[in-house]
């Protein structure tokens, strides 16, 4: 048989009300504890930077009644470090002394707490002198293809560069930024991706875009042909040369291959080149090509002359 207990509601009543004023009594009384507060660092200078990431908390060794060290604990602001009071070290390096910050972080506290104590001796900072410059981005792309498919156009980048300010030291010695390696495997199809940025460590460089976007163009290509003149350099006074165009065989992309005209393509012969290696011949050379077309051959590579007096 089970006994049953009937406790008056009257029991619970006071025993809330006992908890209540025990807590009332309690958080009345003063207490001393240790809260960590974020620091906000202001009045930094137009010409300043901050090369390093400072320390970002500060533990302040309270004394307060209960009550009000609870509600600080939990609804408490950063606290404020004016960088215009900081005492410079050597080169770069400052430092707040915590000896000196006690009336400062005082003030920013409620007047009925009572700060004993910053745990840290020191608050150190390093600043330097800010300074800004265009720098080139450069992509890391490891790319294949399906068989007879390649790039259509060269890889573009947007942007291309980008504006980068922080420390003036670091700011010299970067020349470039680059991107997050990128990898794609039997691409038969254009493409654009999304990368970031990537930053050098303990730089605090800052920049006007974090990410680039690139595009890789890809297309299925076929050969063609086309026959373009010869021009040559340094030619002396009734030269005659045969042929007088060369065949340039040559892949492209099946959009552009109706794109692809002779004169896209500049081949030129330097006479004095052939002369100095005492040949009586003169060599093609490609000295103009659409971006759109990679060459396979130049034919013929030799072109005979002969010169009239």
């Amino acid at each position: 048989m089970k006994t049953k207990f009937n406790i008056p509601k009257t029991f619970f009543g006071f025993l809330t009300a006992s908890i209540f004023f025990w807590l009332l009594i309690n958080l009345s009384k003063e207490y001393d504890t240790t809260i960590v507060y974020d620091i906000e660092y202001t009045q930094l200078s137009q010409q300043k930077t901050l090369i390093e990431t400072p320390i970002k908390t500060l533990s302040l060794k309270l004394k307060s009644s209960g009550y009000n060290l609870l509600v600080t604990s939990i609804t408490h602001k950063p606290i404020k470090l004016d960088l215009n009071k900081v005492s410079k070290k050597t080169g770069t390096s400052y430092y707040f002394l915590s000896k000196d910050l006690t009336s400062e972080i005082q003030e920013q506290l409620k007047s009925s707490i009572e700060l004993l104590k910053i745990e840290e001796d020191t608050i150190p900072l390093k600043i330097g002198t800010l300074s800004s410059k265009k720098v080139p981005l450069k992509p890391s792309l490891n790319l294949s293809f399906q068989l007879g498919y390649d790039l259509s156009k060269p890889v573009t980048i947007t942007p291309d560069s980008v504006l980068i300010s922080g420390d003036e030291a670091h700011i010299v010695k970067t020349d470039f930024l680059n991107l997050e390696n990128i990898t794609l495997e039997n691409l038969s199809k254009s493409t654009n991706i999304s990368t970031p940025i990537i930053f050098p460590e303990n730089t605090q460089l800052k920049s006007s875009h974090s990410k680039a976007e690139i595009s890789i163009e890809v297309d299925k290509f076929t050969e063609g042909e086309i026959e373009v003149p010869v021009f040559v350099k340094n030619a002396p006074k009734g030269i005659n040369v045969f042929p007088k165009k060369v065949k340039i065989i040559y892949k492209v992309g099946l959009q552009n291959f109706n794109e692809v005209t002779p004169d896209l393509f500049k081949v030129e012969c330097d006479y004095l080149q052939s002369k100095n290696k005492e040949v009586n011949y003169l060599t093609p050379q490609i000295k103009g090509l659409p971006d759109m077309v990679t060459l396979v051959r130049v034919v013929p590579n030799k072109i005979d002359f002969l010169i009239y007096e």
